[in-house]
């Protein structure tokens, strides 16, 4: 803020008074009288140059803050507006973070891309996966997994992360027979969502289902979905480790 300049008035006293000084009848001293008017004369101007001066200047500040502020009130109502090209960039940003290790900014980019497309059932995907690889809130990766399905019921990925969600959180036995299913659907819907992070190949989902089983008691499903993932994958540690129990 400019601070406003305060000039004291010039003190002209009796002795000096416009009185005084005009019945001299000297000619020195009518000079005089000239040269302090024409002093008087050119304060008063340049005073009221330096007003105008101080005023064009807040006026410009006051314009400039308004454009800023306008500024920026565009950046924030552009989020708000559905822009699917830019959703689809950082969803591509947040799977480049998420198997490059850094969840966080993963997590980022995937709440980025939805402030630019709230439908976006891929970012809702990427949500729930960095939710769960931050060991965060359980119900967040849930409601996130939940709604890319809804959105978008062949993102297989996306029914493979509501199966972990549901696996993890046991909280009754259905919740069991809830992730079979959905790994179910995975194995029925678009396979190009799959095995693009954190597993590889459908011997996972079957041991995966193979545990499900397991904890409901019922084995003789159990072992038929952990057949299946050795077939895949003889090396699978999950499923011979799972197969050990059965055995047990």
């Amino acid at each position: 803020m400019l601070a406003s300049v305060v000039r004291k008035p010039l003190q002209i006293s009796s002795e000096d008074s416009y009185v005084n000084l005009a019945s001299e009848t000297s000619d020195e001293s009518y000079s005089a009288f000239l040269d302090v008017s024409c002093i008087l004369n050119s304060a008063a101007y340049f005073a009221h140059k330096r007003r105008a001066f101080l005023q064009g200047i807040t006026k410009m500040l006051a314009i400039l803050i308004l454009v800023a502020a306008l500024l920026t009130l565009s950046g924030c109502s552009s989020d708000s507006e559905t822009d699917t090209p830019t959703a689809l960039n950082y969803t591509q940003k947040g799977w480049h973070a998420y198997n490059s290790g850094d969840y966080t900014q993963a997590l980022l980019s995937f709440e980025r891309a939805l402030n630019f497309n709230a439908e976006l059932a891929d970012a809702h995907n990427g949500v729930g996966w960095s939710h769960l690889s931050l060991s965060l809130t359980i119900p967040i990766a849930q409601e996130a997994f939940q709604n890319a399905v809804q959105l978008d019921a062949a993102n297989a990925d996306a029914w493979v992360g509501l199966a972990n969600v549901l696996y993890l959180r046991h909280k009754e036995a259905s919740d069991f027979s809830a992730a079979i299913r959905a790994i179910d659907n995975a194995l029925q819907t678009d396979r190009q969502y799959l095995f693009r992070h954190d597993y590889h190949s459908n011997a996972e989902l079957y041991t995966l289902k193979a545990a499900c089983y397991y904890y409901l008691g019922e084995k003789q499903d159990a072992k038929q979905e952990i057949a299946k993932a050795l077939q895949i994958d003889s090396a699978n540690g999950s499923a011979l480790v799972l197969q050990k129990l059965l055995k047990e």
